[in-house]
């Protein structure tokens, strides 16, 4: 099921200025989801696909001296993130688009926070992505909303997101297995969906 990666910046950039009305977060939830993650005091995390900065004061409060490179490929997004959390130390924002720019660091957590299934490329990115990570680095995916319900919403929304879908966890754990990532833990539910990753063994120590 392929994505239009155009027709979808298009979308999110038409609703960057609407978004935090539109989507409010339920901070239980993600709660919840982030402390499926064991954060240090001074991790460096990057965060795709950030949107309007949701998950910024979740991560800052975690990992209160680390740094947070907070991505997204819509620069309309990416605005509405600089004014609320521009101006935070060591919070770095950037227009990208982890499926084709380069990314030239490493990090103790990679976290997507309800973008997945906006991804063209899902597994050759994931796997990409999961190299960035640090020996004993972590790569969260994770919706505060069950499959069915979002996969129901951008079906309706909009048709320029029509084709962004989650499949059922266990499917996605063997897709990622096959490519070599290790699966640490998956669930969902009808109120969660998340799959936490890591490097296999070899990859830690080489």
């Amino acid at each position: 099921m392929k994505t239009d990666k155009t027709s979808q910046k298009s979308f999110f950039d038409e609703k960057a200025s609407v978004w935090d009305v539109i989507n409010k977060p339920e901070p239980l939830k993600i709660e919840y989801l982030l402390g499926k993650l064991s954060f240090g005091d001074s991790d460096s995390i990057l965060d795709v696909g950030t949107g309007t900065g949701i998950l910024i004061p979740f991560l800052r409060e975690k990992s209160p001296n680390g740094s947070i490179l907070a991505v997204d490929f819509s620069e309309g997004m990416i605005e509405q993130a600089k004014k609320k959390y521009g101006d935070l130390p060591k919070v770095r924002f950037e227009v990208m688009d982890v499926e084709s720019d380069p990314i030239d660091a490493t990090f103790d957590k990679i976290i997507l926070f309800s973008m997945f299934p906006h991804l063209e490329h899902k597994v050759d990115t994931i796997s990409r992505l999961v190299a960035q990570l640090n020996p004993d680095g972590r790569l969260m995916i994770a919706h505060d909303q069950g499959r069915e319900f979002l996969n129901n919403l951008h079906r309706n929304i909009d048709e320029k997101v029509e084709n962004s879908r989650l499949i059922p966890v266990e499917d996605q754990k063997k897709q990622f297995e096959r490519a070599g990532i290790v699966v640490e833990n998956c669930f969902e539910s009808d109120s969660y969906y998340y799959m936490i990753l890591k490097k296999k063994e070899d990859d830690r120590v080489s």
